[in-house]
């Protein structure tokens, strides 16, 4: 099933939740490292556990960009996006309310990891298919990658504060 491009203001509406995909992804890759020390002692587990934890949700989320991106293909670059969305909330919102390292692994390191090799590929066609001339199609990955960059620095950042915020 094909569709036609939207016009320049509808792509320009496209892109933002694309933009937002990539700043997910990008600060699910960098939030949890400020949080170690606070997240083995919430958990009553060691800084190595939740560094597992974190090497294993990139090593999820590396070892299935690709089959992510055949996915994609087959069932369309829509429906990727939003169970890719889907799978990653699940997985945050097991992170947030696990009561040990294993659940952590299940939501943090499988779920989001799934979610996030879901949510990349098609951020990529899409806007590959959908800003088809060249300044148009720079534009739009300058400001995909603008919100990378901003998601993988404000990771660090909100954790921190949330680290914080929470030892209050």
């Amino acid at each position: 099933m094909t569709t036609a491009a939207p016009g320049k203001a509808g792509a320009r509406h496209i892109l933002v939740p694309l933009a937002l995909a990539q700043f997910i992804c990008s600060f699910a890759g960098s939030s949890m490292n400020v949080m170690i020390n606070d997240i083995s002692e919430d958990l009553d587990t060691s800084v190595q556990g939740v560094q597992v934890a974190i090497t294993v949700f990139l090593l999820v989320m590396a070892a299935l960009m690709i089959p992510g991106g055949k996915l994609t293909d087959r069932w369309g670059r829509k429906r990727c996006l939003m169970l890719g969305l889907a799978v990653y909330g699940v997985g945050a919102l097991l992170s947030a309310a696990a009561p040990g390292l294993g659940v952590l692994i299940l939501g943090n390191s499988v779920l989001e990891g799934v979610g996030t090799a879901l949510l990349i590929p098609p951020v990529y066609i899409l806007t590959t298919l959908l800003f088809t001339g060249t300044a148009a199609r720079a534009k739009a990955f300058g400001a995909i990658m603008a919100l990378g960059g901003i998601g993988a620095a404000a990771g660090p950042l909100i954790g921190g504060l949330l680290t914080t915020a929470a030892a209050c």
